[in-house]
């Protein structure tokens, strides 16, 4: 056990090391800057009979950066016309490195599913994994999972989704945290 005159010796050095600031690191993540998507429209004022798709536009962690930098890319699924929009398998985006996918255990609807962004950091397949919840909810905006406006435009017309609300107002991101992982989630 250390003396009172030890501890009272240190005391200054204790401020000195208190005072020196903190290294800090951006913690990695994914930011969807845009989403847009298509769907089909049941009913007898909606179109069933288009090809649905979601696109999105992320940037992501630069593994080659040393100061936290970043990197864009586009990524897209589609559905043949007659075809239900639902989960899908991994798709490379338009940079390989980034994949993404809408997994089984996150969708529920053309207006609520889940987006998983997996970017491979290393040659053993290590990697970034993040998910994050999309839904389309007007009657709660205050729900924190709310990031999508999705509307019918008139008559015979497709559902289309996007990250802005109505008549281009309120823009928004979606920034996901990453997390590090040795093989990309199945």
């Amino acid at each position: 056990m250390y003396s009172p005159s030890t501890i009272a010796s240190l005391l200054p050095f204790l401020s000195v090391v208190l005072a020196q600031p903190l290294q800090t690191r951006d913690a990695p993540q994914f930011i969807i800057t845009s989403l847009g998507a298509t769907f089909p429209e049941p009913g007898p004022f909606g179109d069933e009979s288009v090809d649905s798709s979601v696109s999105i536009a992320v940037t992501y962690p630069d593994p080659a950066s040393t100061s936290s930098g970043t990197l864009d890319t586009t990524c897209r699924v589609g559905w043949p016309s007659g075809t239900n929009p639902g989960p899908t398998a991994w798709t490379p985006c338009a940079n390989p490195a980034l994949q993404f996918r809408l997994p089984t255990d996150g969708w529920t609807s053309t207006r609520n599913f889940r987006v998983e962004l997996w970017e491979t950091l290393t040659a053993d397949g290590a990697g970034l994994d993040g998910t994050q919840l999309l839904k389309s909810n007007p009657g709660n905006p205050s729900d924190p999972d709310t990031y999508m406006f999705c509307v019918q435009r008139g008559k015979f017309n497709p559902l289309t989704c996007n990250l802005t609300g109505p008549f281009g107002t309120s823009a928004r991101t979606v920034v996901i945290p990453a997390s590090e992982g040795s093989t990309r989630p199945n």
